[in-house]
């Protein structure tokens, strides 16, 4: 768990699932806080969790 003042990433989270149009970048919905986030950008969270496996991102071609 990350310290109240540490910058952490939705990437590596294991609350976060993950997705993903065309080239953009990696969209992460949070099961906790019920947001979404750019998933590497750096940001302080309080529920932080590390993952213990590699994130699955589900791929779009298609905005429909």
């Amino acid at each position: 768990m990350a310290s109240n003042n540490e910058m952490v990433q939705c990437l590596y989270c294991r609350w976060a699932t993950y997705k993903q149009w065309f080239k953009n970048p990696v969209v992460a919905s949070c099961s906790i806080r019920g947001d979404k986030q750019v998933a590497a950008t750096k940001r302080i969270c309080k529920e932080y969790k590390e993952r213990n496996s590699e994130p699955e991102i589900e791929h779009f071609d298609s905005y429909d």
